[in-house]
């Protein structure tokens, strides 16, 4: 039993690092909040649904976030800054935005596959977890519970440890979480820069797969 276990947590380790590359760094940050590229339609089908197993937000909620805490970052009306909300609201994602700005969002609902998740995601997500456990429990811990508990702790860490310091933070250990991304002061300097580094490795796999990244 523990040898299954150990298993199923090694291959949810190795298929988060997937979602957080494809999905959560290339797709939902570097695409859609910023724009940096454009994709095709089948990468994006493709990358919601990695998001879809790895549940932080709703791509839009998630989105709309993004953007706010590069308007105002480190502000009291960055939504999840340390420094007004405190370090556990923040790592734990357990802060919420009563009112989004039509601005940060109004593009976003555009897009049908977006809407669609966003309508639709806890219904998706449950059925990613009955459906993974009824598989196998310990198919339900590599390929749903493993994934959700990193993007937590991957999201958590980028809007903690990522901002020691006021306007981002160079953390490279947090690549292992968030694919390439621990340059983050890098990405607040100039937020349309792909490639924030050499070692990161979501910003490398972008520039490989779309020629105007």
């Amino acid at each position: 039993m523990i040898e299954n276990i150990l298993l199923a947590t090694i291959a949810g380790l190795i298929w988060s690092q997937i979602i957080s590359h494809f999905g959560a760094s290339i797709l939902l940050h570097r695409y859609y909040c910023h724009k940096q590229f454009s994709v095709p339609v089948w990468f994006e089908i493709i990358g919601l649904y990695l998001l879809s197993v790895a549940y932080i937000r709703t791509p839009i909620g998630w989105i709309a976030s993004h953007r706010m805490h590069h308007s105002y970052v480190d502000t009291s009306k960055d939504p999840h800054s340390v420094t007004y909300l405190g370090f556990w609201k923040v790592f734990t994602t357990t802060w919420t935005i009563p009112n989004i700005p039509i601005n940060f969002a109004k593009d976003l609902y555009s897009n049908p596959r977006l809407v669609f998740l966003h309508n639709h995601h806890k219904k998706i997500l449950a059925c990613h977890w009955l459906i993974s456990f009824l598989i196998s429990p310990y198919f339900f811990i590599s390929y749903a519970l493993i994934p959700f508990i990193f993007a937590k702790l991957g999201f958590g860490l980028l809007n903690t440890v990522g901002h020691i310091n006021k306007g981002g933070a160079n953390v490279p250990w947090l690549n292992f979480f968030i694919a390439g991304e621990g340059y983050h002061k890098e990405h607040h300097t100039n937020p349309m820069q792909t490639r924030l580094h050499k070692y990161d490795s979501a910003g490398w796999l972008a520039t490989k797969l779309f020629s105007n990244a």
